[in-house]
């Protein structure tokens, strides 16, 4: 359902409509049109969310008289699915490609536990 080619058929207003519910957990209408850059009027950001709803991106579910929607599936695997695509996307399927533009960037800042953990997850795949 939320693998990589799904990300293939969405416009970039979906995606940021699934950026905005990934962020915030769960999201009604009127709050993710508020969230939207140079949001489009309710009617459509109702429209997109019903699209998301039948390509199964999104679950919409009822609280109280309001439509809440949320992803199907925990936001950590929709992160990764989606940090899969974007390296297959723009570093041309290069995971060290892409960890070097953003480490080599000077505002990225890591805690000793991050980075602890970087240079483990480096051994391990050095062995692979």
């Amino acid at each position: 359902m939320w693998d990589n080619e799904v990300f293939k058929n969405v416009s970039r207003r979906e995606r940021q409509v699934l950026e905005i519910v990934m962020r915030r957990g769960k999201a009604t209408a009127r709050e993710i049109e508020e969230d939207l850059p140079d949001a489009p009027t309710y009617s459509a950001v109702r429209s997109i969310l019903r699209l998301l709803v039948e390509k199964s991106m999104l679950v919409k579910t009822l609280q109280g008289r309001t439509d809440e929607y949320s992803l199907p599936l925990p936001a950590e695997k929709a992160r990764v699915n989606a940090l899969h695509q974007m390296v297959r996307d723009f570093f041309s399927n290069s995971v060290g490609a892409a960890a070097m533009a953003l480490l080599g960037d000077r505002k990225s800042k890591l805690s000793k536990e991050e980075a602890d953990q970087l240079m483990k997850l480096i051994q391990e795949a050095r062995q692979k």
